[in-house]
């Protein structure tokens, strides 16, 4: 906002105020005091920058948008963990205390929420991870390892991990704060069920449907951080706390939202500049950026969409045969579901 004031444009204007009856050239007495005065005010400027981000809050407001939060009881969300579960063997009568670590090849540590006892066949068990983050939702077994060796378990492995979800972002802090001013939460309104559902850690959207179901009956559908539909120990908290809050003689509904998987395949030309390999790992990223662009926003995934995030990938020089979901067409998406990358196959 004040890019154009400088030291120096500061110290020409105070010089040139001093008129011609003072030595005002370079050396001067007045021109050595000028100089430093001129960069303290110039840094009164610079601070000045902040008081647009204190009064006028947006994403890039940092730590004021918590402060702005704050002024309506809106906190950041601090993100969830992650849980998996585990099917132990080894020795029969051996236990596998609560707390054992078991590791990913990337490094990503879990540790068992309660002792197990082995009977010697597959036992079952619940692992947790050791951070908050959507990077701990990792895939079935890849736990590999062990922080530990650990006598009497011979073997391990883990289910898929769910529910760990990444600190609030600024933007999605900022969105419920201006939700919140630009569209009135009373009474349990539409809006309150949406505003509830949003309060809770895990919840990346909320769609609400009154009346779904006759009269007095609500639904509230789910996505978690990442617009892909919400963890069932995110829709648990989130129906807990709805029911703690909204009007008597209710009736709610809270579900996750339902999967659409997006099946893309095509044939690439490729120019030379990147193998196969990395055009297909970055078309899947920008398959997933524009997925969640979609979720509850828009009705329809667009084909040619699809075809222009393929041939902007570095390396692809054309295409053919592209089809989504079998077909070569728009995909329709429908009120409670939420698109997700299925299957993309590039030849």
């Amino acid at each position: 906002m004040f890019e154009d004031i400088t030291p120096e444009s500061i110290k020409a204007a105070i010089l040139a105020e001093a008129g011609e009856s003072l030595e005002t050239r370079e050396g001067s007495f007045l021109d050595a005091m000028a100089g430093p005065a001129a960069l303290e005010i110039w840094k009164v400027y610079q601070a000045m920058n902040a008081v647009v981000s204190i009064a006028f809050v947006d994403e890039s407001s940092g730590g004021y948008l918590d402060l702005e939060g704050a002024k309506y009881g809106i906190t950041r969300k601090p993100g969830a963990r992650a849980r998996c579960a585990m099917t132990l063997t080894g020795t029969a009568g051996a236990t596998v205390p609560a707390g054992t670590v078991f590791v990913s090849p990337g490094g990503l540590e879990f540790a068992l929420t309660e002792a197990v006892v082995l009977t010697g066949g597959g036992d079952a068990g619940t692992a947790e991870a050791a951070e908050v983050g959507s990077a701990y939702n990792v895939e079935a077994g890849e736990l590999s390892q062990m922080a530990a060796t650990l006598p009497g378990l011979s073997s391990w492995t883990n289910g898929p991990a769910a529910g760990g979800t990444d600190p609030e972002s600024d933007g999605a802090l900022y969105g419920r704060i201006h939700a919140y001013l630009s569209r009135p939460a009373t009474s349990g309104n539409a809006y309150h069920y949406e505003q509830w559902a949003l309060e809770v850690a895990g919840v990346g959207a909320a769609r609400v449907f009154p009346l779904w179901n006759g009269a007095g009956t609500v639904k509230v559908v789910l996505v978690d951080g990442g617009m892909e539909p919400a963890s069932a120990e995110t829709v648990a908290a989130v129906q807990a706390h709805i029911e703690a809050e909204r009007p008597i003689g209710a009736t709610v509904t809270v579900a996750a939202a339902a999967p659409l998987s997006i099946n893309v395949t095509a044939a690439v030309t490729l120019d030379g500049s990147a193998p196969l390999s990395q055009v297909k790992t970055e078309f899947e990223a920008a398959l997933d950026a524009y997925l969640m662009e979609l979720a509850f926003s828009a009705s329809t995934l667009r084909y040619n969409q699809v075809a222009y995030l393929l041939l902007s990938i570095p390396g692809v020089s054309d295409f053919t045969a592209l089809t989504i979901n079998g077909g070569t067409g728009n995909v329709s998406i429908g009120d409670e579901q939420a698109p997700v990358k299925g299957t993309v196959t590039l030849t």
